[in-house]
């Protein structure tokens, strides 16, 4: 990714050049912005071409949209929940802290570890799960979770990236209840984020299911991202 920090950008992307040159390995750019592009073209005048990825498109949605699932866009996204509600009207939201990130923890791991011969791409994820939990004081992640007969059986975490916009980074959830998905979605933003006006909920990564499903809560836009390459 193109560098971020007050550092010298130029100075950290030579260095990265130098490294993929002695190990016979082609220097590229991966996930980057137009605005980082510009940037690159300032520093590199000519030197890269710029590709569209779509599997990395961060899908952004209005927050209103998500906390109120209003609209006909989302009426079958409210027959989730009502149905949710419905079968589980004593269920329980908490946000997440100290007390009670390692449920969310282990929630974590065995839900990667069902996953995990099927995806090997979900290995390193129960990893980056534990790592953000352990340090959502330092990271300033905010993030929720839902209790059903007293066990975690969905969580959630993000943080907010400017005045207007807040990102999810993760969402689990037991796929064997109805409406889960919808109801942390749903409860999550409309307690951690009523401040900000978009949710980004990053990008499906070109999975086929993670697509359908991200496309199926009606986006407002897309943030693009490109691949580089050295001409």
């Amino acid at each position: 990714t193109f560098p971020v920090g007050p550092g010298d950008k130029k100075k950290a992307i030579d260095a990265l050049m130098e490294h993929c040159k002695e190990n016979g390995e082609i220097f590229q750019l991966h996930n980057i912005t137009r605005e980082d592009f510009a940037k690159l073209e300032e520093l590199y005048p000519g030197r890269f071409e710029i590709r569209y990825d779509r599997d990395y498109a961060d899908y952004v949605y209005e927050t209103e949209k998500l906390a109120k699932l209003s609209g006909k866009k989302y009426h079958s996204k409210k027959n989730h929940y009502n149905a949710f509600i419905k079968e589980h009207p004593d269920y329980v939201y908490e946000e997440i802290n100290a007390a009670n990130k390692d449920e969310c923890i282990a929630f974590g791991k065995a839900w990667c570890a069902q996953r995990a011969e099927t995806d090997p791409t979900i290995k390193c994820e129960a990893c980056a799960i534990e790592e953000g939990l352990n340090n959502m004081e330092f990271l300033k992640i905010r993030g929720g979770l839902i209790r059903l007969d007293g066990q975690v059986k969905a969580f959630t975490f993000g943080e907010k990236v400017s005045e207007h916009t807040a990102v999810v980074h993760v969402e689990k959830a037991d796929p064997n209840v109805r409406g889960l998905f919808t109801a942390i979605n749903k409860d999550f933003v409309q307690n951690a984020w009523p401040d900000v006006q978009f949710i980004n909920r990053e990008e499906d990564m070109g999975k086929e299911g993670l697509r359908k499903a991200k496309e199926s809560y009606n986006p407002i836009f897309m943030v693009k991202k490109y691949n580089t390459i050295i001409r």
